[in-house]
């Protein structure tokens, strides 16, 4: 994705600011949901592009450090630290200073070896020290994926961050990429003295450019798409990267010139319905509610705050859902929930389950998966052959036992049941299956 200006980095308005902030010594945030080109940005900050117009800019290298935190062993400050110090290396590769990558080198070991997390924090500690002072230019740590990890962390592993920081001000920042702002990830008072350094460079996630958006259409499709469709992708897509690329896969399975008259089969296509799914499925329930508002034209009862919550999630573009796949989504999924009616409901657009009107915790998926061949079976007995065959794939059918089958199953009830040791919807027939009723069963004929 690259733009149709000069400027050679993704979503160039936000990365200029970026690098501009970077420039001007701050630490900056980024957010925004799901497949919006978050690390595609952070990638493309680590680039040697990046760095030489942080260089035009100050007069000054930087070298721009990518780190995946998906790539962390685990969900502890031990296991950042690892990542961030192996993310340095990789880097940083022969252009390091022999003494100073055989000494990032050691300590790394020293990280992974740790046997207390005060031995992890010294390790991790003299490393970024090391880089800091030797390395000859600045450091920018881009921490993509960041969101688990930050939530999951000690206080004591951010505030030595923030010492860090403090210490080598005028050569080491930080860029988070998260999907929600970090004041809303923890709120702690205690946190606050690290999400305090992006207070002033904290940016949402923007839509793609039309010629970005063309740039990756022409990545995914090729010359596949004529300029009809491709538009049509632009306009249902409304710049979200993940929705742009669903309904380029949707269109390309129409006949050739068929683009607007395909319009209503995207819509129910599965695969722009499942990015709206993961889209719907990041929000919480009173965002989920003002975005329905909005989409069933009622937003009369929106409050200020609301709207900006939305805007926030670069939901809202000129006060309007952006994309009207996702409006089209929502009233789909409140028509669904009005309809409810006793009984177990499966929502397959949106991935709800209501039990008698009212929608249960989210399921797992291999627990969605039972519901489903359960529910595709209802008032029918399922033995065990369907389930596995259905929840677990055809070639588990001689490692799963009638154990890992029962636990499941209690597992569901336990979600869907009210008394799951009185259940009255999800029953088992001992010896022979199990059954998903459409109305409650009298409790004499209950078996659990």
């Amino acid at each position: 994705m690259t733009s149709s200006t000069d400027w050679p980095l993704p979503f160039p308005t936000l990365s200029k600011r970026v690098l501009g902030d970077l420039a001007a010594g701050e630490c900056v945030a980024v957010c925004g949901l799901s497949n919006t080109g978050k690390s595609s940005l952070m990638r493309a900050l680590a680039g040697d592009p990046a760095e030489s117009l942080f260089r035009r800019q100050v007069a000054r290298p930087i070298t721009l450090v990518y780190v995946d935190c998906n790539r962390a062993v685990a969900i502890s400050a031990q296991a950042f630290y690892e990542v961030v110090l192996r993310s340095v290396l990789e880097r940083l590769g022969a252009q390091a200073a022999p003494a100073l990558a055989t000494t990032l080198r050691a300590h790394h070991q020293a990280v992974t070896e740790a046997s207390t997390s005060f031995a992890a924090s010294l390790a991790f500690n003299l490393a970024l020290t090391e880089v800091c002072e030797q390395l000859g230019s600045g450091l920018g740590l881009l921490l993509d994926e960041f969101d688990e990890i930050y939530a999951a962390l000690e206080a004591r592993a951010l505030l030595n961050l923030r010492a860090l920081r403090d210490r080598f001000s005028d050569r080491l920042s930080f860029v988070t990429a998260t999907l929600r702002g970090l004041e809303e990830l923890r709120g702690h008072d205690v946190e606050d003295e690290f999400a305090e350094m992006f207070a002033r460079s904290t940016y949402t996630m923007p839509p793609l450019s039309d010629g970005d958006a063309d740039h990756l259409l022409e990545a995914v499709a090729g010359e596949a798409l004529k300029a009809e469709s491709a538009r049509l992708c632009r306009e249902l897509a409304g710049g979200h990267p993940g929705l742009l690329v669903a309904v380029a896969q949707a269109l390309m399975e129409e006949p050739i010139g068929r683009g607007e008259e395909a319009r209503p089969r995207i819509r129910q296509h599965p695969a722009p319905r499942a990015e709206c799914l993961k889209i719907w499925g990041q929000l919480k329930d009173e965002e989920q509610a003002a975005l329905t508002s909005l989409a069933s034209d009622e937003p009369a009862g929106l409050s200020p705050q609301q709207r900006r919550r939305l805007e926030v999630l670069g939901l809202l573009r000129d006060g309007r859902i952006f994309s009207p796949l996702l409006a089209d989504f929502a009233v789909r999924r409140q028509r669904s929930v009005g309809e409810a009616r006793q009984g177990v409901q499966l929502d397959t657009d949106s991935g709800d389950v209501w039990v008698d009107g009212s929608r249960i915790p989210v399921l797992t998926d291999l627990e969605y998966r039972l519901l489903e061949v359960l529910n595709s079976r209802r008032d029918k007995l399922t033995d065990k052959y369907q389930i596995v065959t259905a929840v677990w794939g055809e070639k588990y059918l001689g490692e799963v036992d009638d154990a890992r089958v029962e636990k499941l199953v209690s597992r569901l009830r336990g979600k869907i049941e009210a008394d799951p040791a009185e259940p009255r919807y999800l029953l088992t027939q001992r010896g022979r299956g199990y059954k998903l009723l459409s109305s409650p069963v009298r409790d004499a004929e209950a078996e659990s």
